[in-house]
């Protein structure tokens, strides 16, 4: 075994366990005197400063924003609206015949047990597995049917415009005024144990009329084959959307339309009944979900050199420049790299966002090709850290194979150009940069993290960088 290899290894490993220990005088103490090697534990500085989210950051998830919220401090305003698809059952099978559609001749006694009911209706149901923000401040909802279908095959990124799909100018179908306290629901409903709170939102009788007598009309019951043809010819979906009032924004998990009817049944002793059954259509993973956000007054943000932000989601990123040639000199080997990136204080507020509980750190140029591909990371091009509340920080323990990697790619592409250091700046600018950007984990059985997509609640972290350069710690031999 190359007894230098391993003096090294283990010097990194010793630096990795406690980056403030002495290890200047290790390579000594540990290698014979005949097969001394240099060992040097030094610091080097990378610059970092505010940018805007850039379109790469697709949002690959199934929960959408809905609501506003203005931050207290920096007076920055998100706005979030949402577009959804619904699924429909393949092959979908009704009742023989329901109340109020088609010729069938339902008797008397039905029609008496009815009375002033509706013989249908739909109403579209919000799922929220919680909410941010004063649970007593009133919002209101509308909805919009879509009236051009999301594509599948294109990338929607979070600032889609939703006039793209739907008419705004003709106002919504329905609209409801809510709070997070949901009190459309009784107290004894709120307090059963596995309690989900939902928005109830009544849509138009016609609509549940025109999904039934497509139905029960033979020409149209193909309709009802799969949700792509339920999607073309019935419902493409819905634009969800906040217009009145600030400060609460709902983290909507399922969106699920559904459409209520009555129908002749049977009870156990085969004698027949009036039943009310309803059919649902589901905004979930196997359809299409786009968040669409708006964020206003983060210029003040982008333009404070004293620090650094993350304001998200889709809001405000840090970039990190980090000093390749510096860190990586031919005459020696990088063997590791620390990069600790710290918290500041941020002046309290009675809502504040809360910091991101991990953050990616990834090559600039690689962004796009990561969340498209929902990707885990390597731990060349891409590593994550978890926020430590005991310091305040984000460790990214060894970033050197990262740094290798950069210099090799320079390295690759002059050689492969017959171009210069200046040449490869020029076409790669972002070569030497990386961005920190919150993300959430996807886990397995074990909870152990298999991927990673952009975290869409409501994050907010300030770190020590803009004009204060970032120590990276590194060693090499």
């Amino acid at each position: 075994m190359n007894l230098q290899a391993t003096v090294c290894g283990f010097i990194a490993v010793l630096f990795l366990i406690s980056c403030d220990a002495d290890t200047s005088g290790l390579g000594g103490s540990l290698t014979p005197q005949g097969d001394v090697m240099t060992v040097i534990n030094d610091s080097c500085f990378a610059t970092s400063r505010t940018i805007k989210a850039a379109d790469s950051l697709i949002i690959m998830t199934s929960q959408c924003n809905l609501g506003r919220f203005t931050e207290e401090v920096s007076g920055s305003t998100i706005e979030s609206a949402y577009l959804t698809q619904l699924n429909c059952m393949e092959n979908l099978q009704l009742a023989d015949s329901v109340y109020g559609i088609g010729s069938f001749v339902f008797p008397q006694w039905f029609i008496d047990k009815v009375g002033d009911q509706k013989p249908y209706y739909a109403q579209l149901k919000l799922y929220y597995t919680s909410f941010f923000g004063d649970p007593a401040n009133p919002i209101k909802i509308e909805v919009f049917p879509l009236n051009t279908m999301i594509d599948p095959e294109t990338r929607y990124y979070p600032d889609v415009d939703p006039s793209l799909f739907c008419d705004l100018q003709a106002g919504p179908i329905a609209s409801v005024t809510v709070s997070g306290l949901n009190m459309q629901d009784s107290d004894s409903l709120r307090s059963l144990p596995g309690y989900y709170p939902s928005i109830t939102i009544p849509l138009p009788d016609s609509l549940a009329g025109t999904i039934l007598e497509s139905y029960y009309n033979p020409a149209t019951r193909h309709y009802f084959a799969d949700s792509r043809s339920f999607m073309e010819n019935l419902c493409k979906g819905f634009y969800i959307r906040c217009t009145q009032g600030d400060g609460t924004m709902f983290y909507i998990s399922r969106s699920i339309m559904s459409v209520n009817f009555k129908y002749i049944g049977f009870d156990d002793d085969d004698e027949p009944i009036m039943e009310s059954r309803m059919v649902e259509f589901q905004g979930n993973s196997e359809v299409l979900q786009l968040n669409s956000i708006k964020w206003t007054g983060l210029d003040g943000q982008l333009a404070d050199n004293s620090c650094t932000w993350i304001r998200g989601p889709f809001g405000l990123l840090t970039e990190i420049t980090l000093p390749v040639d510096q860190m990586r000199d031919n005459d020696y080997v990088l063997n590791a790299a620390q990069l600790r990136i710290s918290t500041a204080v941020t002046p309290s507020s009675k809502y504040k966002p809360t910091i991101p509980s991990l953050l990616l750190l990834i090559r600039k140029d690689t962004l796009n090709e990561f969340f498209a591909k929902n990707n885990m990371t390597d731990k060349v091009e891409s590593f994550v850290a978890p926020y430590s509340s005991k310091y305040g920080t984000y460790t990214y323990e060894n970033i050197a194979a990262m740094i290798e990697k950069m210099y090799s790619d320079r390295a690759d592409w002059i050689d492969h150009n017959r171009g210069d250091n200046a040449a490869y700046e020029q076409a790669c600018p972002d070569w030497n940069k990386v961005l920190l950007v919150p993300v959430s984990a996807n886990a397995d059985s074990r909870n152990t993290a298999i991927s990673y997509n952009l975290d869409i609640m409501l994050r907010q972290v300030k770190l020590i960088g803009g004009d204060t350069p970032i120590k990276i710690k590194t060693i090499r031999s």
